[in-house]
């Protein structure tokens, strides 16, 4: 069930509002009933992997009961590798029958994997749950507070990764305890913002670029058209950073309020500022569970550390990549991305200061550029968009004006819960009329056009 589609908007949110109003003054199921709500959520979008979810949330939160009374770490072990194995599955088994074709010399048969939404982000909470509670960080949680915990509806299918300190404590609280009008309303307000990012701005993008990718599959792109597929970063920024958005919103409706994820990224100086501001949530994961244990573990001799902190960096950006989709074009992505963070780093220790209008321009092109590897989906499609940037740009055509606006607007705005932030300080009716507005022109729009997915329900 998509967060900008009618059944959604007009069905399923009046609806889980209701029901958590009517149980909010019985402690005892008001966890049950969002748990329920989320089951509900994930079952309409996914209905044959509700039961691997529901066994998800069961078998981690019995090793974590199981941890706790033994104090036997191979037991987290035994979880975490679990839940990577179901991840590979459902994920590489294809990927790696291809590449294993390729080594041996004949076609492996490929099997016919539909791959569950939400899954890498469930496998993420379930990880980062469990590596705490055997650092002994994490305490253990009742059964419901741990299933809303990975299964929560607004975060469920993309994010953001929340940590349990982050969100546990906020579950079984009193939804509409006083105060919860601005909450509320706050709420609303980022459901409209993300919303507006999504309709307005990435699909509309979309729409102009999308048909620029097709062509590039079978041939080289001609006509300029190539420089309108730089944009995609553009586009997945607002379609992501939308869904993000959209996410917060919800959880305030809900009485959670869950982790900002964008921090304006394209405004950013240096490639280490760009990944400090894009996917906050995943990248900290990624410091955290897997660049970290990486660059501190016992490897290689004191002399040689900094070799192994580059190491560690460019490992966890391939993972990263390798993480985004089964294709080798990802994990060159990712390599890329991990190259220049270790350039960067590099440069900051020995090379001379970088003007900020400089390191702007640069990152800028370099996301830009390696977003059409990123988006291409083979190395081929991408070669011929990169040919076809020897052409011009044919300025005269019509309807390029997302081409030149949209990306303005990342560019130059602050992020956009500053925004919402700064408009909602204090109560301004012309606020209120505006959102109500806006939403009224969203839902004009989606009635008139089929229901994009929100790309990172795919990764």
């Amino acid at each position: 069930m998509a967060f900008n589609s009618y059944p959604f908007l007009l069905g399923f949110l009046p609806l889980a509002v209701l029901l958590c109003r009517l149980v909010d003054s019985y402690p005892h199921f008001r966890i049950w009933m969002l748990v329920l709500l989320s089951l509900a959520f994930y079952a309409y979008g996914s209905p044959p992997f509700i039961l691997l979810l529901v066994l998800s949330v069961l078998i981690n939160w019995l090793a974590a009961l199981a941890y706790v009374r033994t104090k036997l770490s191979g037991i987290i072990t035994a979880a975490i590798i679990a839940d990577l194995g179901v991840l590979a599955f459902f994920k590489y088994t294809n990927f790696l029958g291809y590449n294993l074709g390729l080594v041996l010399g004949r076609p492996m048969p490929l099997l016919d994997i539909a791959l569950p939404l939400g899954i890498s982000f469930f496998t993420f909470h379930h990880i980062m749950y469990l590596v705490d509670l055997r650092k002994g960080k994490a305490p253990i949680y009742p059964l419901g507070h741990y299933a809303l915990y990975i299964g929560f509806f607004p975060q469920a299918l993309a994010g953001p990764l929340a940590r349990w300190s982050q969100v546990m404590d906020q579950f079984g609280r009193r939804i509409y305890a006083p105060g919860w009008q601005r909450e509320f309303c706050l709420g609303i307000a980022f459901i409209t913002a993300g919303l507006f990012e999504k309709v307005f701005l990435a699909d509309r993008l979309g729409r102009l670029i999308d048909p620029v990718y097709a062509k590039a599959l079978s041939g080289p792109v001609a006509n300029g058209d190539a420089w309108l597929a730089l944009s995609f970063n553009i586009q997945i920024l607002f379609d992501f950073a939308g869904y993000s958005d959209i996410a917060i919103g919800l959880g305030l409706l809900f009485g959670v309020k869950l982790p900002f994820n964008f921090n304006a990224p394209f405004r950013s100086t240096s490639i280490q500022d760009f990944w400090q501001r894009w996917h906050i949530t995943l990248m900290l994961f990624l410091r955290d569970y897997v660049f970290y244990p990486l660059a501190n573990s016992r490897i290689l001799p004191r002399r040689l550390l900094p070799l192994q902190f580059f190491g560690a960096m460019l490992l966890t950006m391939a993972l990263c990549g390798l993480w985004h989709g089964a294709s080798w074009s990802f994990v060159l992505w990712g390599v890329l991305h991990g190259c220049a963070l270790v350039i960067c780093s590099l440069w900051r220790r020995y090379g001379p200061r970088m003007p900020s209008l400089l390191g702007w321009a640069l990152t800028a092109m370099f996301v830009l550029l390696t977003g059409v590897i990123f988006r291409a989906g083979t190395l081929q499609a991408a070669w011929h968009i990169f040919q076809g940037l020897a052409i011009p740009l044919d300025l005269g055509r019509g309807h390029l004006e997302p081409f030149f606006i949209i990306p303005l607007v990342a560019f130059l705005l602050p992020a956009s819960q500053d925004i919402i932030e700064m408009l909602t300080r204090r109560p301004r009716p012309w606020l209120a009329g505006l959102v109500g507005i806006v939403l009224l022109a969203i839902l004009i729009e989606l009635g008139e056009r089929n229901v994009n997915g929100f790309a990172y329900f795919y990764f």
